[in-house]
Formats: structure tokens, C-alpha cells, sequence
């Protein structure tokens, strides 16, 4: 469906526990048995007892503590052939015996077509099993005429025993009215050409107006999406989209449609194109067929690639505006990063972007370009992409010694940062601010504002100690901000919205008593416990629908420029996040991210670098299925030839600094403002398909400057301790 046209999808994903399909012989008729290959715990067994049926049914058991993002997988792989083209089912009864809270189970579905592309997928990620109660769940999809592999199989999430039998695996003949189909078919091709017409009334015309499209456990209103896409046609954007109907399930008054899509979006910043295959859910009215819900099984951007010819022009300028830079490592002569510098000019703020949260060399890179600025420029503070205020622990450690380095990483909650780099970086600012003489004190700081637990115990304690009367209320407000925490199973909450109107009532109290409240405990300390209390409203409201990305990057800017105004008002500032959020420019995503509001406020005062890089290896966690594997060392193949990457690559250079701020009009400038195919790889690395993880992005748009990476290698987890 044409709706999810460039709203950010959630990664689908699977955990490190594989039971693979045993002999045809060992298989007991009518459920899976298949051998197990034991993986964090989880096991398998064949039960007689307390089944459904009287012939026996299987348990899939967690261990006694399943390690976080760990899960246990009973599948089978058949071969594609004796389906192909057909609908097939996939039916089961099954009951979850919870041990802890949390714990679900979920069917799943999957066909695998040729070159390791994905057919049709139904994880059930939009409506787990938690049910203590047999019950009898089904998966209906369709084989492609080319697929090659049919999987199926049942996961356990949490500490719990799911209990499986009747398990049926068929093919299921259709008898769809040609009526219905055509008509169905027809209401496609209204919406192409509504695209192509920018008439979006005609196509919300066309849904429920309660209508939703699922992306993984992410749910948002169809007319939200409609709305925003509306208000993009009126500024100036084009849509276009192409439908592809390959298969319609008809029961009663519902149909289930499977669509292939190829939607392209043109605007002054450049045309992007996504290919995208969904599963739309249509209901019979009185007024005709009326969509539902639309499920985006699949979203891959198509970006044409360089061709030789454009790439030796690209090339060969490339090889004259680029600095080559002599190591990443930090603590060494610093005479080539002088056109860094030059660069930078007098900004008050530079920021550092990554093209993965795991790679020793962005790490590494970015702890250089520290010192330098430092140094060289006059810096004294550093932000990191992490929620605030737990980095003052960090904080307190550089400048008074304070506990230890990795323990005030721990308190950050955040695997990305709990690296043997990282640490590094922190035990050389506390080695500069402990150095004797005078000299500048560095800042340790933070700007994110995913979780509420530390802010909220920072602004009540704030209030026991100088305002006692407002303790008790703002506790009690603050308790939805605790449950919200505590059911972290999906992105979004319906309670979230309860949740931060309460927190926004603690965060009025602050302000309705700000000049008693800073005379009692002096302004610094009443600026820092506000803070505090405006990260815990950023934070409910992050979790309500339909905020997400968007409302993220947006609060993480409004909290740098609290820094900025506020916390460190005469001092300049080192930012380091990710390259989605550093961005000057809306990406691929059409979502405004944090470096674009500051651009808006900041102007030039701000020089934004992104970070690329061809291949190599990186620490991420893994995804796979709709389900997260823990955090490990993965290979990121090298990027295809004519993407950005390999472009980049062809200068020669294994490091290397390019201003694009300044580049003269040329084929290094033209190619520069196209979109072009690079590594984007956040927390997670995407396992079933590589190309997953490059994304098209338009490097002139989004940055000032890029440090380019031939080879990475992965960040060093700290480990347990």
C-alpha cells in the first residue's frame, strides 16, 4: 500500500537460537519435532501429557534466565515447489505458561525467493501470543511462482514453556469472486492514479477513518500519514506509485491483499524511490470495499548506481579535494587535521556523526577531532547521543575523580557506549582536567531523552529537599512515568499520553515556583532538576502514537540548546550521535532530524561532519524475523560497486577528510547533491539481507564535511565485570 511511503520502517528481526528441521522419519504426524541446536538455554521437548490433543504436543522451554534479546525458535524449512503460486496455511493450538511477566509467543511465516530476497512474511509482531488457554492461531500467505523455501515455526519471547500441537502446514484452495477481485483490483489503480494527480482526499476516500498502517509493533493512523503527505504535495512534492497485486484472500466480508510496490517521491531536494511490499486488510461496507489496515512487510529504497563512465569524473576530483588524514588514532601529531580546522572555522558547534554506533574508527576518529578541538579550538564540552541526566556521573568523574570511569558508563544504560574506546575517551578528559597548571575544564554532558527513570528520581529529589509539599503529588504523577518504563515491549503505549500530562502538571511546578525554588537552592541547581523534569514529559511523550523519530530528534535538539543557552552558555560544543540524527537535511525518511532544527537555529555558528565507510566489521546487535539477537561482532560486506561507498572508495585513500561545504560546481559537487546507496547501520544490523542496511543519502544536503572509513572494525565491548 502507497501509504508508507517514506515513513521509516521498523527492522525486522531474530535472536541467536535455531532449531532446524530433523529427518522426515523423526517427525511425528501433525506437529514439528525437529532437532535441537541448544543456544542461550532454550530447549525442546516432546510432551504426552497436559497436550490438546491425545497424540502428544511439544514445549519450547526458556532457560531459568533468558539473556536479554534472546529467544527460543521451533521452525521447519520445506521446499517452495509443491506451493508454488498457491495460498498455503499455517495453523496451530498453542498455550503460553508464563514464568515472568512478559513472556509471549508468536507463529511465524516466511517465503524466501531466489538471491536472498523475501517473499511474503507474517511474524505475527503486531499481535503476539500470551494466553494461558489453548488456542488455535493460523497464518495465511501466498508462495510466489519463483520462491524457493517455505519456513515456518513458532518463537518463544521471555521466561515462559509455549506449548505447541496440531500443527498443520497446507496448501488452501481459493474461490474469490472475479466481482470482488476486480474491484479490489480496481481500487489499486484509483490510488496510483490519485498519487500521480496529488488528489490525497481521493485516496483516504477510500479507508475506514479509524484506518491504521503496522510497521512491526509500530502502529500509526492512516490519516496522519495522509496528512503529512498532503502537506508535502502543497509544498511543492510529487508523488507517483505503482501497484502490484499478488494474491487476495477473500473470508466473508474481509479481504487480505498482498501488494508489491514500487512509489517514488519527487521535491526540490532531489527524488527518492522505495520499493515495498505490504499486506492490506480490506472490509465490506455499504459503500464498497473500505481499507482497514495496512502491514509493511518490506521497505527497500532504489537508488540507480554510479556507472563507470560518471564515476572516473567523480573519481578523479575527488582524489584532488580530499585530505588524506594519517591515522585515527587520538594522541598523535595533528598537523593533517589543520584542514578540519579550516573547516570548522569559529563554530561554536561542531558535530560528529557515525555510520554505525559500533566502529573502532569513528570512535577512535572522533576522539582525535576532541582532543584537536580542544586543543586547537577552544572546546570545552561534550555531548553525547545518550539520555540525559545519567551522563553526569560521567561528568563528575572527569572533573573530580569521582567513582570510576566504567561504572559511570554502566549507569548510562546504553550498550553503544559501554566500549573500551569510549572509556578511553573519558579517561583522557580526566587526565586533561586533573593535568596541573591552568587550562580549560572539559564537560561531559548528554542530549537524549529516551527514558524517564533517572530524570524523574533527579527532580523529585530536587523537590523533597525544597519544595516537601509537592514531593508527595509529583511521586504519584510520577508512577504512569514508572509503569510506562516497566512495559517497554513496544515502541508505543496508550497509556504514554496519561503518562506525560502528569509529568507535564511536576514540570509546571518548577516553573510556577522558579524564582522561591532558585533562591532556596541557588539557579544552577533549580536549571538542572527543570531539566530534569522536562527529559521525563520528552520522554512519556515520546511513547505516545504517532510521535516516534520525528518528535525524538526534535526534543534531542531543544535539549542541545539548553546546553547551548543555558547549561554552558559562553562555551563551544562537540556533538556526537549518529549521522541520522547530525543531519542538516530531512533524509530518506522525510523526517526533520536534530542537526536541521539546530541548522535552523544555529546557522553556520554549527559544522556538521558524516562518517561512510566501504566494509568490514562492526558491533550491533542483529536482527532477524521481528526479533533482536544480543549485541555481537558482525561483517558488513563491502558496499556494491556504484554505490556512494565504493565511489568514495575509488579515491584510494584508506582515511580521508572532504570539506563539501566549499566544494566549486563540478562532477564532485553534482554527484555529491544526488542520493547514492551508504552503510546506515544504528543499534542494529540487519541479518536477513544485507542491502537492508544501506540506505540512499545525499551527502552535500545532509553534511558540511564527511571523514570516510575504508575499512572498519569493531568497537571493544567492556564487557561484565
Amino acid at each position: 500500500m502507497r501509504f508508507l511511503l517514506f515513513v521509516p520502517a521498523v527492522l525486522w528481526a531474530q535472536s541467536n537460537l535455531d532449531f532446524r528441521q530433523g529427518a522426515p522419519g523423526e517427525t511425528p504426524p501433525g506437529w514439528m519435532v525437529p532437532s535441537v541446536i541448544q543456544a542461550a538455554g532454550y530447549s525442546a521437548e516432546l510432551r504426552r501429557e497436559g497436550c490438546r490433543s491425545g497424540s502428544g504436543c511439544a514445549v519450547l522451554r526458556a532457560p531459568a534466565e533468558p539473556p536479554a534479546g534472546t529467544y527460543g525458535n521451533l521452525m521447519q524449512a520445506v521446499a517452495a515447489a509443491p506451493y508454488l503460486g498457491k495460498t498455503v496455511r499455517l495453523r496451530a493450538s498453542i498455550k503460553v505458561e508464563a514464568l515472568a511477566p512478559g513472556a509471549s509467543a508468536r507463529m511465524w511465516l516466511r517465503v524466501d525467493l531466489p538471491a536472498g530476497q523475501q517473499g511474503f512474511l507474517d511474524n505475527m509482531g503486531d499481535r503476539p501470543i500470551t494466553s494461558s488457554e489453548w488456542n488455535t492461531y493460523e497464518i495465511v500467505g501466498e508462495v510466489a511462482p519463483d520462491a524457493v523455501f517455505v519456513n515456518f515455526g513458532v518463537i518463544s519471547s521471555g521466561k515462559a514453556r509455549v506449548w505447541i500441537d496440531g500443527v498443520s502446514f497446507e496448501s488452501v484452495p481459493e474461490a474469490p469472486s472475479e466481482a470482488d477481485a476486480a474491484a479490489l483490483k480496481n481500487l489499486y489503480a484509483r490510488m496510483d492514479a490519485a498519487y500521480q494527480q496529488g488528489d490525497i482526499d481521493a485516496i483516504a476516500a477510500l479507508a475506514l477513518p479509524d484506518a491504521w498502517i503496522r510497521m512491526g509493533e509500530v502502529r500509526i493512523g492512516l490519516s496522519e500519514t495522509l496528512a503529512r503527505i498532503t502537506d508535502d504535495v502543497r509544498q511543492g512534492s510529487r508523488y507517483t506509485s505503482r501497484s502490484k497485486i499478488t494474491g487476495i484472500r477473500f473470508s466473508r466480508d474481509t479481504a487480505v491483499v498482498s501488494v508489491n510496490g514500487e512509489s517514488a517521491r519527487t521535491s526540490p531536494a532531489g527524488r527518492q524511490s522505495v520499493a515495498t511490499i505490504s499486506r492490506d486488510t480490506w472490509t465490506r461496507t455499504a459503500a464498497g470495499w473500505k481499507l482497514q489496515e495496512s502491514v509493511l512487510i518490506s521497505n527497500r529504497p532504489v537508488v540507480p548506481l554510479t556507472g563507470a563512465a560518471a564515476a572516473e569524473a567523480v573519481v578523479a576530483e575527488l582524489k584532488q579535494r580530499s585530505v588524506a588524514l594519517a591515522t585515527v588514532e587520538p594522541g598523535t601529531p595533528a598537523a593533517d587535521l589543520a584542514a578540519f580546522g579550516a573547516a570548522a572555522g569559529e563554530a561554536r558547534i561542531v558535530a560528529l556523526g557515525e555510520a554505525t554506533h559500533g566502529t573502532h574508527e569513528f570512535f577512535r576518529m572522533k576522539h582525535r577531532l576532541l582532543e584537536y578541538l580542544v586543543k586547537e579550538k577552544g572546546f570545552t564540552v561534550f555531548a553525547l547521543e545518550a539520555n540525559w541526566p545519567e551522563s553526569l556521573a560521567v561528568d563528575r568523574y572527569i572533573k573530580e575523580g569521582e567513582g570510576s570511569a566504567r561504572d559511570a558508563l554502566a549507569g548510562m544504560h546504553a550498550w553503544m557506549w559501554q566500549t573500551g574506546e569510549m572509556l578511553d575517551l573519558i579517561e583522557w578528559m580526566r587526565s586533561f582536567n586533573s593535568a596541573p597548571g591552568q587550562h580549560a575544564v572539559l564537560s561531559f554532558t548528554s542530549f537524549d531523552m529516551q527514558t524517564a527513570g533517572g530524570a524523574a528520581e533527579m527532580a523529585l529529589d530536587y523537590l523533597k529537599q525544597y519544595a516537601s509539599d509537592d514531593a508527595g503529588p509529583a511521586a504519584a504523577a510520577y508512577n504512569e512515568a514508572q509503569d510506562l518504563e516497566a512495559r517497554r515491549t513496544a515502541v508505543f503505549d496508550a497509556h504514554a499520553k496519561s503518562a506525560a500530562d502528569r509529568a507535564a502538571e511536576v514540570l509546571k511546578i518548577f516553573d510556577s515556583k522558579r524564582a522561591e525554588l532558585a533562591k532556596a537552592s541557588g539557579p544552577e541547581r533549580w536549571r538542572d532538576a527543570r531539566q530534569a523534569a522536562a527529559i521525563v514529559v520528552q520522554a512519556c511523550t515520546l511513547r505516545i502514537p504517532g510521535k516516534g523519530p520525528a518528535y525524538r530528534d526534535e526534543a534531542m535538539a531543544g535539549n542541545v540548546a539548553w546546553l547551548s543557552g543555558q547549561a554552558y552558555p559562553s562555551e563551544k560544543i562537540v556533538l556526537w550521535a549518529h549521522n541520522s540524527h547530525v543531519s542538516c537535511s530531512a533524509g530518506a525518511d522525510n523526517l526533520k532530524p536534530m542537526g536541521a532544527w539546530l541548522r535552523d537555529r544555529y546557522g553556520k555558528q554549527m559544522y556538521v561532519a558524516g562518517f561512510a565507510f566501504r566494509g568490514g566489521q562492526l558491533r550491533a546487535m542483529g536482527t532477524r524475523d521481528g526479533n533482536f539477537t544480543p549485541v555481537d561482532v558482525h561483517t558488513a560486506p563491502a558496499s556494491p560497486e556504484g554505490s556512494g561507498d565504493a565511489v568514495l572508495s575509488a579515491a584510494g585513500l584508506p582515511l580521508f577528510f572532504l570539506d563539501m561545504a566549499r566544494l566549486a560546481p563540478g562532477a564532485l559537487s553534482r554527484w555529491l547533491a544526488e542520493p547514492h546507496l551508504f552503510h546506515d547501520v544504528g543499534s542494529s544490523w540487519a541479518l536477513d539481507d544485507p542491502d537492508v542496511n544501506l540506505r540512499p543519502s545525499t551527502l552535500s544536503k545532509l553534511y558540511d564535511g564527511l571523514i570516510f572509513v575504508e575499512e572498519g572494525h569493531a568497537a571493544r565491548g567492556l564487557g561484565a565485570r
